[in-house]
């Protein structure tokens, strides 16, 4: 039942889709891409092997096996990350011609650190950090690259999250490899993306991107002059605190403020002020455009992220629409991008819930159809599902006790409704994210623009030992 999109992009959805029309209807899963290795059932990183099977970046060998754990050389880690990220340009092989030299011809010249075209020596932890820290603009020894990666989430290590923990002289294994290159891709910036970040660090008021008249470096006052006291407040993954506007959702917007400044502006409606067009709604050409890269290499991404002019820009992509579903703009240097939280994670959680009634509303208002109301008891039921998840270990709409989502909702106390559907998703770093992964896939996207829906519960829950992080459930509910 596991959704597998067309490609995976820049994150990796892990979702589940159910809905039910009328009491006693059948459930609708969405379909999934049969990716399976005889070796790997039991593998701690089985999810990841499919991830990169389905994508076309690794392959297993002809007995059926993916053998994560053999060992893997400096040439084939070259070509896993090539294949990861499109957007680099990798020469045609030659005829006669090693299949490894264009990998190599590629990594001289993006300047990164290779040692070992000869395989020659065995290729460790250590020097895939080098490379991983090189694909984001930074060329480090390796004690600077393992902790780049960590400081970064980009690896937990072997035993811990520490230097000493991560095991850098250690051979690499096929499963480590592409464990690197998933939360590389998972972490929310493309890898040609990770520049030191040399824009302006100071609150200046940055005005390429208006959002209800507010701009970057505004003060907290001129906001709250302008639109009033917020709807609610509440924290951010990156630390600032949102000021969350939503009265009218055509309007919705996120105000993200620190140490008295604006640092960050979000919405998904059309109240931009943009002067290259870059909104919601805007077609994903001229998003390339002010992103500096072509429409295909855009198509890679479901959410993208790049720098310019003193800016972080994040686009939350439809690809189904070929629009612009979102935009989040944070100060260069200050943005969520690999910054560690500083809110609690069950408050970050519930801030995660009421943005998505916020995102699903907004999403539904565009497509002119009814907004949901909030439901407690429907809530409670995706609540206590997604923290079963997060702390038993599974990702499925039926727990490990044989209970569907209609044994939970009567558990909750809906014994009786018209309609019904369930979404759930893993994995993802917040609730953007979480809401760009349902829009695109066809599937939980019929849950969003149900016709039917009146009500809408959404639980979410974040575990740091679990197998994707955070794990979130949407009900959608309407009585009889």
């Amino acid at each position: 039942m596991r959704t597998i999109g067309e490609k995976f992009r820049q994150l990796f959805p892990a979702l589940l889709i159910v809905v039910v029309l009328a009491t006693g209807g059948g459930a609708f899963a969405a379909g999934a891409d049969n990716v399976s290795f005889k070796d790997v059932g039991n593998h701690w990183a089985k999810s990841v092997i499919e991830w990169a099977a389905v994508n076309g970046i690794a392959n297993g060998f002809d007995d059926g096996t993916f053998r994560p754990n053999l060992k893997i050389s400096e040439r084939e880690f070259l070509a896993l990350v090539l294949r990861a990220f499109p957007e680099y340009e990798v020469p045609e092989q030659k005829a006669g011609e090693p299949w490894h030299v264009r990998y190599y011809a590629a990594a001289k010249r993006l300047n990164w650190p290779v040692v070992d075209m000869e395989a020659k020596r065995e290729y460790t932890r250590g020097d895939a950090a080098r490379i991983i820290a090189a694909a984001h603009g930074k060329l480090l020894t390796v004690d600077e690259a393992v902790r780049y990666l960590l400081d970064n989430g980009l690896a937990k290590g072997k035993t811990s999250a520490t230097p000493e923990g991560f095991g850098a002289g250690d051979p690499l294994t096929r499963a480590e490899a592409l464990t690197f290159i998933f939360n590389v891709k998972h972490a929310g910036t493309s890898a040609n993306q990770g520049g030191t970040g040399d824009a302006a660090e100071t609150a200046a008021r940055n005005t390429d991107f208006a959002l209800r008249g507010i701009v970057i470096g505004d003060g907290e006052q001129a906001v709250l002059a302008a639109l009033g006291e917020p709807d609610r407040r509440e924290p951010s993954e990156a630390g600032y605190t949102w000021l969350v506007y939503n009265a009218d959702y055509a309007d919705f917007a996120q105000i993200g403020v620190s140490g008295g400044r604006v640092a960050a502006l979000f919405s998904s409606a059309d109240v931009w002020a943009q002067p290259d067009g870059v909104k919601p709604g805007a077609s994903l050409q001229t998003a390339a455009g002010h992103a500096g890269i072509s429409l295909e290499t855009l198509k890679e991404y479901e959410v993208y992220t790049y720098e310019k002019n003193g800016l972080r820009i994040t686009l939350y992509l439809d690809l189904l629409t070929s629009t612009v579903e979102g935009l989040l703009v944070e100060q260069a240097g200050k943005g969520s991008g690999g910054t560690r939280a500083s809110a609690p994670r069950e408050e970050l959680a519930r801030a995660y819930e009421r943005q998505l009634l916020d995102l699903t509303n907004v999403f539904r208002l565009k497509h002119g159809l009814n907004e949901l109301a909030w439901h407690d008891m429907a809530a409670k039921a995706a609540r206590l599902h997604s923290e079963d998840m997060a702390e038993r270990g599974y990702f499925d709409h039926v727990n490990p006790d044989g209970e569907n989502p209609w044994d939970r909702m009567a558990s909750a106390g809906i014994g009786d409704y018209r309609a019904y559907g369930e979404n759930i998703a893993a994995g993802y770093r917040n609730a953007f994210e979480a809401h760009t992964g349902w829009v695109n896939s066809s599937g939980h996207r019929k849950n969003l623009l149900h016709e039917r829906f009146e009500s809408l519960g959404v639980g979410v829950k974040h575990n740091p030992d679990s197998e994707y992080g955070w794990y979130y459930t949407q009900n959608f509910y309407t009585p009889r």
